[in-house]
């Protein structure tokens, strides 16, 4: 019975600070963490809307994070032209549209604000150089689609 308890007191402690990772990440970095408010962000500043969605428990999410989107790189370029916005698609999934659900993660949604349509979108761990372009693709489009 004792090792129920511990068990259960691991899983949420986990659990509360895997949240406050996301939250803390989000914060850190300038990214919004609800999907109606980057939205309406997106909408207002006519720029493209990028959806990051990562899970707890993926290591991969952490290093897109750590390696690619901290990057000077690609954070110059997202604190420019994008409003971006962090999802984990376990403890976010009623905050988002049911389009955007995925098994895969990372996974990021390069989106037109004015439709929601998906610009571009791409998966798993993605190297700085790559999203960057990733990144200039999903502008032009989204220029194109103006």
């Amino acid at each position: 019975m004792n090792s129920i308890k511990f068990f259960l007191v691991l899983f949420f402690l986990n659990v509360t600070l895997f949240a406050a990772h996301v939250d803390d990440f989000a914060k850190e970095m300038g990214y919004e963490r609800d999907y109606k408010t980057a939205l309406a962000k997106s909408k207002a500043s006519q720029k493209t809307l990028v959806m990051v969605l990562g899970a707890d428990y993926c290591p991969w999410c952490r290093k897109f994070e750590n390696k690619t989107l901290k990057s000077s790189l690609v954070k110059t370029k997202t604190d420019k032209d994008f409003v971006v916005l962090l999802v984990d698609k376990k403890f976010d999934i009623e905050s988002f549209p049911t389009k955007f659900k995925t098994s895969f993660t990372p996974r990021v949604f390069f989106i037109n604000p004015k439709d929601e349509s998906i610009l571009l979108e791409s998966a798993g761990y993605v190297k700085k150089q790559e999203f960057s372009d990733a990144l200039d693709k999903a502008q032009n489009l989204y220029g194109v689609a103006k």
